[in-house]
C-alpha cells in the first residue's frame, strides 16, 4: 500500500487524494480476491488505483499534484545541498509532466518503484520485449528533454 501511495503521489496526486484512492482499491481488492489470480494482486491493485486516480482528475479536469517540502537543516551547507536536489527535484517532475502519459508511467514503474521488466509488463499488459522497448525510448525521450532544459537555465 505504501508504493502505491508513492506511485499516487509520482503521478501528481495530493496526499489525501492518495490515501483515498489507495483506501478504495484496497476495498475493491477485497471485494473481488476471489476472482483475482493470487499472483496478479499488486498489479491488478495498481490497476484499478490508477484508474481510479485518472476518474479523478477527470471529475477536477486537471492533474495536480503537491511539492513536499523536506524539513528545514540548520546547517548552511547542507540548505544549499538540499535546494539543489529540490530543484533538480523539480525539474524531474516538469519534465515528467510534458513526456507522454506511457512514458511516464514506464519510466516511474521502473525507477521510483523498482518493478522489474515482468511486472510491468503485467502490469500495462505488454510483452517484456515491448515494456524494454519502450523504456528506451522513455529514457532517450527525458534525456532529451532534461539537457534542453537544463541548456535554457544556463542561457
Amino acid at each position: 500500500m505504501n508504493q502505491l501511495y508513492l506511485y499516487l503521489i509520482k503521478q501528481g496526486a495530493n496526499q489525501e487524494t492518495a490515501k483515498d484512492i489507495v483506501q478504495e482499491a484496497v476495498c475493491k481488492l477485497l471485494l473481488h480476491l476471489e476472482s483475482i489470480d493470487t499472483d496478479k494482486y499488486k498489479s491488478w491493485l495498481f490497476k484499478v488505483a490508477i484508474n481510479l486516480y485518472y476518474d479523478y482528475c477527470r471529475k477536477n479536469k486537471k492533474s495536480q499534484y503537491v511539492i513536499v517540502e523536506d524539513y528545514l537543516i540548520t546547517n548552511e551547507r547542507l540548505i544549499e545541498e538540499m535546494m539543489i536536489v529540490q530543484e533538480n527535484q523539480l525539474l524531474v517532475r516538469s519534465i515528467l509532466q510534458k513526456v507522454s502519459p506511457t512514458f511516464k508511467q514506464l519510466l516511474l514503474l521502473k525507477y521510483e518503484l523498482e518493478w522489474s521488466y515482468k511486472q510491468i509488463a503485467e502490469y500495462v499488459d505488454m510483452k517484456p520485449e515491448v515494456v524494454k522497448t519502450y523504456l528506451a525510448r522513455a529514457r532517450k525521450t527525458f534525456k532529451e528533454m532534461y539537457r534542453r532544459e537544463c541548456n535554457e537555465e544556463n542561457e
